[in-house]
């Protein structure tokens, strides 16, 4: 008895040279009209991520905020626009095992996704799906592996972003995730969160943790690491801790404004102040041009595909001199 089985080849697009990927947030219309004031000093970035494309029912319905105008203007500049569909902006009626469990839904989100990729002629797919259960995860892979052929066979590149690597998120199944999209993102941030105890948002070793971990799963070439343009002032006053995230230009003016004294940690790979006043206990780890330069080192030194940032306008011009000089 002779299996007839073929095993399908999955082959792969990729950029011809490293990728350097900037999120940019857009949550309305409006928020369009900044591409070009956020790609102005982004050097060295090639790929722009408009977060256009957000999940709303267990349909396969999704509201978009896509712009043609908006493709061509990045084109004109010489990057590649790849649209982020995700399922926490307008999320709330989403629920995942449901939504990606049935095959002719996840048809009928992929013909919308290949429709609107010919419409506004984007250069790829960006999923960015969240905090789903592990009952979801083999539906959800299924969608990518799907979603994989279908941007193949029309040219669209399909990057899938994960948290770092833990027991809690192994259903997202990485492997299978790396033999299937062209590239997959790990997001190497909020180590700490709001919500939680007071720590760095992304240190060294974490960051570290997060690539080789999911490099035994994903080949490097295929490979980007997600860095934050971010930080959070966390505040801790009679056993309770709060936080409030600032971006990395934010921050800086914080530090000045109430003349903060850093220190560098070696452990952390940031530089660490704290302040005490009346609301309490504020403490910092800084995210700037020297830990950002530790963490491209890293994923030069893992011969990785690249870098993205979260998120575009969080940064002063500066942080590209070591983001963007990613050759």
């Amino acid at each position: 008895d002779v299996s007839l089985f073929i095993e399908p080849v999955y082959t792969s697009i990729s950029l011809e040279e490293g990728v350097c990927l900037g999120w940019h947030q857009v949550l309305s219309e409006a928020d369009n009209q900044n591409l070009e004031a956020l790609a102005a000093h982004a050097e060295g970035m090639n790929v722009i991520a408009p977060t256009w494309l957000m999940l709303t029912d267990n349909e396969g319905n999704y509201h978009s905020w896509a712009s043609r105008e908006y493709v061509d203007q990045a084109h004109a500049m010489g990057l590649q626009v790849w649209a982020v569909l995700d399922n926490f902006n307008m999320g709330d009626e989403v629920n995942s095992e449901i939504l990606f469990a049935r095959t002719s839904v996840r048809k009928k989100l992929i013909e919308s996704l290949m429709a609107d990729a010919k419409t506004y002629d984007l250069d790829g797919i960006n999923l960015d799906i969240e905090g789903i259960r592990p009952e979801a995860g083999p539906h959800y892979v299924q969608f990518i592996r799907e979603l994989s052929v279908a941007c193949r066979n029309q040219g669209v590149i399909l990057s899938v972003d994960n948290y770092v690597p833990s027991s809690s998120t192994e259903f997202y199944n990485r492997a299978e995730q790396g033999r299937v999209a062209d590239y997959v993102i790990v997001m190497a941030y909020d180590e700490h969160h709001a919500g939680g105890e007071a720590g760095s948002v992304s240190s060294l070793p974490f960051v570290e943790r997060g690539i080789e971990e999911t490099a035994r799963e994903v080949p490097a070439e295929k490979l980007v690491a997600a860095v934050p343009f971010y930080t959070r002032v966390w505040t801790e006053k009679d056993g309770e801790t709060t936080s409030s995230a600032l971006g990395i230009e934010g921050a800086k003016n914080w530090i000045e404004e109430h003349q903060v004294e850093l220190t560098w940690q070696e452990e952390t790979g940031q530089y660490y102040g704290e302040l005490q006043t009346e609301e309490g206990l504020k403490r910092v780890w800084m995210e700037e041009e020297t830990s950002l330069g530790l963490k491209m080192d890293l994923i030069r030194q893992n011969e990785l595909a690249g870098v993205a940032c979260w998120k575009l306008g969080f940064e002063p011009a500066s942080v590209w001199d070591v983001i963007g000089g990613n050759e």
